[in-house]
């Protein structure tokens, strides 16, 4: 849709400050007329953006120009308000703010709103989606220590080329250098990131986040009974085609988890509302680990 891509070209402005149309084009998979049009229409709607021709030459935005009477509907503007707010919740950068404040002349409260604000304590998340952001903007080389589904922890040294909102979680699209391909990590499983220094982008189309095939690996189909009481997180997660009424109370769900303490932690998180049904296998090693947790308490 026309008005992703005026969202997206905004937000790759307001981290690079500068972009082409050719970069533009290969990002959002339409020809650079297109993209031409979508910037002529950024900037009859008032949006602080100017091109310059020539071999070094590009699209540009400014930092301050006041917004006109938009060709774009307002419904449409707000929209692009409601996103970059929420991109504010979680990064608190200057750069958001401005561009909000221009969007704030529409002068109207939009009829939804997304919040994605990080809780007070979780500073160091967003001081790692800051530094990641900062190191695709400066092509930095990136070093940091990674824990994988299974609990193994591994030196990695990658490329950054994308921070993803996926699923209530963050994660990174990044050229890793011991396994010489694009990789997926997710950033609540990175510590003790450094920057170790610069290199050269290399072709790179976003990873795809659709499919459930990247997040399925490792993964077991788990048959859950789940409480009535917190039967919408789960609607929310897979959707109603894959939840089965069994009577009043209950709900049978089949949910993929990792056979791993991550996997049981998520099932931990929902306390006595859920139960798992099979596989047997996935049981007993669950049940291992809650009596883990009560050895806990009993020394």
């Amino acid at each position: 849709m026309k008005i992703d891509r005026h969202l997206g070209i905004i937000s790759c402005l307001i981290d690079h400050k500068k972009t082409t149309a050719k970069e533009l084009a290969e990002k959002f998979n339409v020809n650079i007329r297109t993209i031409m049009r979508d910037i002529d229409d950024l900037t009859l709607s008032g949006l602080p953006l100017y091109c310059v021709k020539g071999k070094n030459g590009g699209i540009y935005l400014m930092d301050s120009v006041e917004l006109n009477k938009p060709p774009m509907s307002k419904s449409e503007l707000m929209s692009i308000e409601t996103s970059l707010k929420s991109r504010l919740q979680v990064l608190d950068d200057n750069p958001t703010f401005n561009a909000i404040l221009k969007l704030n002349k529409i002068g109207e409260t939009p009829d939804f709103e997304i919040d994605l604000s990080l809780s007070k304590g979780n500073t160091e998340l967003r001081k790692l989606v800051l530094d990641l952001l900062s190191g695709i903007r400066n092509n930095e080389l990136i070093s940091f220590n990674y824990i994988n589904s299974q609990g193994k922890e591994s030196k990695k040294t990658t490329e950054p080329y994308r921070v993803v909102y996926k699923d209530r979680s963050w994660y990174m699209d990044a050229y890793c250098y011991s396994t010489e391909q694009f990789k997926i990590y997710k950033l609540a499983r990175i510590s003790n990131l450094s920057i170790v220094g610069t290199f050269s982008k290399r072709e790179y189309r976003p990873l795809s986040y659709n499919g459930g095939e990247w997040m399925e690996k490792d993964k077991v189909p788990v048959t859950l009974l789940v409480n009535k009481l917190v039967i919408d997180k789960f609607l929310e997660l897979l959707g109603k085609e894959n939840i089965k009424n069994v009577d009043d109370t209950w709900y049978s769900v089949i949910y993929p988890l990792n056979d791993n303490v991550f996997g049981y932690n998520t099932l931990l998180s929902y306390g006595k509302f859920v139960k798992v049904v099979s596989p047997t296998s996935f049981i007993n090693n669950f049940t291992k680990y809650l009596v883990e947790i009560r050895n806990l308490y009993s020394e």
